[in-house]
């Protein structure tokens, strides 16, 4: 039974004025708890979205911290994979209806010189799941370190501020929806985003298809 406070994995729930007060991981002396990493990532984030975080909410779990106005299944993530070792920053499109995921991928594909310009070619677009879509930028975090918090703070709303202005184009916005509601036009399909063969995790810049993804098992069990 998920009880107050908790989230629906039983997982304490953060507020974000009431986190935990950072202390280092017993695997490494030198790397934060995940949460307390986490826990800074969102200082920073508030830092310079200031306290009402630009309209946005932010719920927080175990392994990540989500960034959304409106609808939750399009989201700004800071995600730590711990077996990995590798931070990810990304903008997810996960809500239940896969054509509404696939349409928003390819509306950001249709633009993809933009989205470069906007956040850098180092974030990929790419099919990760069979139904959902993300662009993101994956780099090694072989240490939770305050610097990298600082970092990835730094990264996400940089992520925020370049692709806000493209998700309310119009045509970005026949898929996303507008005020984050999703609303996808009708007749609209999703099937001309095709996933593409997987390659390696170099620096690239989005391309016409989103990619396919070697880590989605992984992000398949997490809780979501």
């Amino acid at each position: 039974m998920v009880g107050e406070g908790l989230d629906r994995d039983g997982r304490p729930r953060y507020p974000p004025d009431a986190m935990p007060t950072a202390r280092r991981s017993q695997r490494d002396p030198a790397s934060l708890r995940i949460r307390d990493f986490l826990a800074l990532v969102h200082e920073g984030v508030r830092a310079r979205l200031g306290p009402r975080l630009d309209g946005m909410t932010m719920r927080q779990r175990f392994g990540y911290a989500q960034y959304y106005r409106g609808d939750p299944g399009v989201h700004f993530e800071v995600w730590v994979q711990r077996k990995t070792q590798r931070l990810e920053v990304g903008l997810h499109f996960e809500t239940p209806d896969r054509e509404r995921n696939y349409a928003c991928a390819a509306a950001l594909a249709a633009r993809a010189d933009e989205v470069a310009a906007a956040v850098g070619p180092e974030y990929e677009l790419e099919e990760w799941t069979p139904a959902w879509t993300r662009l993101h930028h994956s780099s090694a975090a072989p240490s939770l370190t305050p610097e990298l918090a600082e970092e990835g703070a730094e990264r996400v709303v940089a992520l925020m501020r370049g692709m806000w202005p493209l998700l309310e184009l119009e045509d970005v916005l026949a898929a996303v929806g507008a005020a984050g509601r999703l609303t996808l036009q009708a007749g609209r399909p999703a099937s001309h985003v095709r996933a593409a063969k997987p390659r390696s995790r170099g620096r690239a810049r989005p391309s016409s298809q989103p990619r396919a993804s070697s880590d989605a098992a992984s992000r398949r069990r997490r809780a979501r």
